[in-house]
């Protein structure tokens, strides 16, 4: 794409003799133009297709939306946080019998704004003068493989379900480095389509991999209770958390992988959700579609934090009851995090949700049948709750929606969670929408 850049002419020559009046005329002429028609200096155009032949094209003004909604003239284009006014921005055809103002508008010409740069098409009048307006917005363009998304600055309030489409936020991600990209609430606008199956976006990654949990094999709008979004659940034995055979009296069985006496493995012995997920995984994501799917960081957070009344706890295998991080952050402070311990981080093709992403998601401690992580059904996350003689106990999230908990020898459903490699490529024309999802190629 070319630019050009519009500058005002400051450079002065040593003008001698005679030509001294002239000078004088000149900077009389220059000031009162420029009072007239302020042209605002190192504007970069787009070229589009603008005639060039058309002499004295000139930004007459450029105004941006201030805090209380009034617009204040600015000599800068804004780069970020604003959106072109496109009905207040126009340009007119000014023949100086008139006032600007008040000179008719060339409806042929159309402006258009990205990342700090004007385009403008269709100029093709004498002494054409351009008036441009930019509305405060709340979002931020970011580029991902699928396309742009509008990610909003503000932080959600976790202490509440997100029952509407609340939109996409950003959150720091100190486990993939930079800003993660969540989506929030009943959105409609996170379906991908991919190895046969539907999915749903749950976030970008810091590294710009795209985040999706299984939805099962078609995209199951808001609300709906289907048992098609789980993949275990045949036997009692695929749907216990820890072993085969429903153990749950040692602390150590919270693992994604486990060693009974030890606080935190990513070896020793894979639980049976980890084996489970697997063994699906590798019956279905096979040949060129596992090629797609990125070595993903996920999360088993085996920390031990505070009860709600905030007593620190101390880790034991069988000993007094002690809480796990998650639950003084989830269930009372209301904090998600997507922060780990690298003693807990998995590298995997396959895992789980985390109960801090349904919390980032829209889930909490109470029901939520509108939120896109609804599904009906029972499942488990990868997230410790806490251990209380003999009970290890994992969150979960119920039938109704709500962020819960239960002891890992009860028998859940798992939705698988994979990663996109960040340069996946997709299908024109998606939108993401349920009956228009994103179509990996």
């Amino acid at each position: 794409m070319q630019f050009e850049r519009i500058r005002k002419n400051h450079k002065r020559k040593i003008i001698i003799g005679g030509l001294i009046l002239v000078c004088i005329t000149s900077a009389i002429t220059i000031t009162t133009t420029r009072a007239k028609y302020k042209l605002t200096e190192d504007i970069p155009l787009v070229r589009g297709n603008i005639n060039y032949k058309v002499p004295d094209m000139r930004i007459v003004a450029l105004y941006t939306e201030n805090d209380n909604g009034e617009y204040v003239e600015n000599n800068d284009i804004p780069k970020i946080g604003y959106a072109l006014n496109r009905e207040k921005s126009m340009c007119r055809v000014y023949d100086g019998t008139t006032s600007v103002a008040d000179a008719p508008k060339d409806e042929k010409v159309t402006i258009n704004y990205h990342d700090g740069v004007i385009g403008f098409d269709n100029i093709s009048k004498k002494n054409t003068r351009c008036y441009l307006y930019f509305d405060k917005k709340d979002t931020d363009t970011v580029y991902v493989a699928f396309g742009d998304i509008e990610v909003k600055r503000t932080t959600p309030d976790f202490s509440k379900v997100a029952t509407t489409d609340e939109g996409i936020y950003k959150v720091s991600d100190p486990v993939y480095g930079g800003y993660s990209y969540y989506w929030r609430g009943a959105t409609t606008n996170n379906y991908v389509k991919f190895a046969g199956f539907c999915w749903r976006i749950v976030r970008i990654n810091g590294d710009k991999t795209i985040r999706l949990i299984y939805d099962g094999t078609t995209c199951h709008a808001n609300g709906t209770n289907t048992a098609d979004s789980v993949v275990m659940g045949a036997t009692n034995a695929e749907k216990y958390y820890a072993t085969s055979d429903g153990k749950y009296n040692n602390s150590s069985y919270v693992g994604w992988t486990y060693s009974l006496g030890s606080q935190r493995t990513t070896g020793g012995t894979a639980s049976n959700a980890k084996t489970q997920t697997e063994k699906w995984y590798n019956a279905n994501i096979t040949g060129t579609n596992a090629s797609k799917v990125a070595d993903g960081k996920f999360c088993n957070d085996r920390n031990v934090g505070k009860s709600s009344s905030g007593v620190q706890g101390t880790w034991s295998a069988t000993g007094e009851t002690f809480y796990y991080a998650g639950y003084k952050r989830l269930r009372s402070d209301y904090a998600p995090t997507l922060s780990c311990n690298s003693g807990d981080t998995y590298t995997l093709k396959v895992g789980a949700i985390t109960a801090d992403e349904v919390e980032f998601a829209g889930g909490r401690t109470a029901n939520n049948t509108s939120y896109y992580l609804y599904n009906g059904q029972n499942y488990w996350t990868m997230s410790p709750n806490y251990w209380s003689g003999p009970y290890a106990n994992v969150f979960l999230v119920n039938a109704n929606g709500y962020l819960d908990g239960t002891d890992v020898g009860n028998t859940r459903g798992l939705r698988p969670v994979i990663n996109l490699k960040f340069d996946t490529l997709f299908q024109g024309g998606g939108n993401g929408t349920q009956n228009n999802p994103y179509v990996v190629i």
